[in-house]
């Protein structure tokens, strides 16, 4: 996967935003408010996607992500302490316009089978365009000494909260467990088919397994 499409899902939501047009206009009135400090975090996190996905976390550097970004140091450390931090932040966003889009998909999916199905096909859909940085930041969150490790159980309890609140109304109440272990074959299904490279029919086999259990766990006829 390219270095383009590895930016893809914080692109979205840096755009949404303006992007650099919104960041060059409010620097051009001498603006320096939320905005433009958000634009700027955002502008970090972008160009750093790039660094981390080909040099990993342990060899990439601070200059490294001053040079991708081009900012200079001192912008760099008024929002950032280091470079764990913006990887930090690239996962929370990353996280957040997943779930976004699975709220999303909620208003329109019919039964809860259709959204348990348009679901999962979406998950792995998302994990494979951005591809590298997203496997390297699963890998990362699976160790607890990380700081993204806490991050991801929170992803996991607000993933949980949404089947609940799409399928318990309509279906039988389940242990949280089931759900918690559902979701944990979701992303070990990811971080295999991500590391070795999985071919498209891989992947449309991945999301009819995944999709047929999830629909067999939590939707029995």
């Amino acid at each position: 996967m390219d270095e383009l499409a590895g930016h893809g899902a914080i692109r979205a939501v840096f755009e949404d935003l303006g992007g650099y047009g919104a960041l060059a206009s409010q620097q051009g009135e001498g603006g320096e408010g939320p905005l433009v400090g958000h634009l700027q975090r955002t502008n970090i996190q972008l160009a750093a996607i790039g660094v981390f996905a080909r040099k990993g976390v342990e060899q990439a550097t601070v200059n490294d992500l001053l040079d991708a970004a081009q900012v200079s140091r001192r912008t760099f450390y008024k929002y950032f302490a280091n470079k764990a931090q913006v990887l930090e932040g690239i996962y929370q966003t990353s996280v957040q316009l997943l779930l976004a889009r699975f709220r999303e998909m909620q208003q329109v999916a019919g039964s809860p089978q259709e959204w348990l199905r348009a679901m999962v096909g979406r998950f792995f859909d998302y994990h494979l365009a951005v591809g590298p940085i997203i496997r390297l930041m699963q890998e990362e969150a699976l160790r607890a000494q990380s700081p993204l490790a806490v991050h991801r159980q929170r992803a996991h309890q607000e993933m949980l909260r949404l089947l609940v609140e799409r399928l318990e109304p309509e279906l039988a109440p389940r242990d949280p467990l089931v759900y918690q272990a559902l979701i944990w074959a979701l992303e070990a299904a990811s971080l295999d088919l991500l590391g070795r490279n999985a071919s498209r029919v891989e992947i449309e086999q991945a999301k009819t397994v995944l999709g047929d259990l999830l629909i067999a766990s939590l939707c029995p006829c």
